[in-house]
């Protein structure tokens, strides 16, 4: 999306956003929220939080409302989204700060209980190679299936879209993310991401979290079965 197209977006969000907050309650009952939620998010994030790709907007359906709260507050308190080259982000951080605490709080929520979506993949590449990588740089924190480790205040990584999964590996790379001192799970995200050493390596690093969404058949779809364990082969 060009800059104008993005700022003059985030204009009008912010315009309807404002006009919203003045009507809306400090603590909104759940139908409140499905109505906050559609006039304030679904804009950029879908109806069903599914994500627009030409707004560069992910899939948020699903997310732990422990992720998306901590996230919000971090757009709040400037530790995201603060980038000159972060055009999504600074539409973030100004819609995070209209919502109240608690709206904030209940967004969250009110998100994490909407049905995940399974994004089609887009990159095609060496699917193998992404798993080695992953297995030696992303499991331990993000889990042998992508579902995130709230120890580890790891998100989840399937229910994403791979352009969007991409670029935020991009944004790492280039210093856009994760680098404010109080961003510690951003520098963290700082360090692995250096690991992914070209473009080459990141579609196939993606393109195996993409796998990892794809339906699984009766004899694998037990949560607890890990692929990586020894003598467990993958499907």
């Amino acid at each position: 999306m060009l800059p104008f197209v993005s700022r003059a977006l985030g204009a009008a969000l912010l315009l309807g956003v404002t006009s919203i907050m003045a009507q809306a309650a400090d603590e909104p009952s759940s139908e409140g929220m499905t109505t906050l939620y559609q006039n304030v998010c679904a804009t950029c994030h879908g109806s069903r939080g599914e994500g627009r790709a030409e707004v560069k907007a992910p899939s948020i359906a699903g997310l732990p409302d422990w992720y998306v709260q901590g996230q919000l507050e971090s757009f709040r308190a400037d530790r995201r989204g603060i980038h000159e080259k972060d055009l999504e982000g600074q539409m973030m951080r100004a819609v995070s700060k209209v919502l109240s605490e608690s709206q904030l709080a209940a967004m969250a929520r009110h998100v994490a209980g909407m049905k995940r979506v399974t994004p089609s993949p887009t990159m095609v590449a060496d699917v193998a190679a992404g798993r080695e990588l992953y297995a030696e740089r992303c499991m331990e924190c993000h889990r042998y299936n992508a579902e995130g480790e709230l120890f580890f205040a790891s998100p989840p990584l399937v229910g994403l879209q791979d352009w969007y999964l991409a670029s935020q590996i991009r944004k790492y790379q280039s210093g856009i993310r994760g680098v404010h001192p109080k961003d510690v799970n951003g520098q963290k995200m700082v360090f692995s991401s250096g690991f992914v050493e070209s473009e080459e390596v990141l579609h196939s690093l993606v393109a195996y979290l993409m796998e990892l969404q794809k339906p699984k058949s009766s004899e694998t779809a037990s949560k607890d079965e890990d692929p990586f364990r020894t003598g467990v082969q993958e499907k």
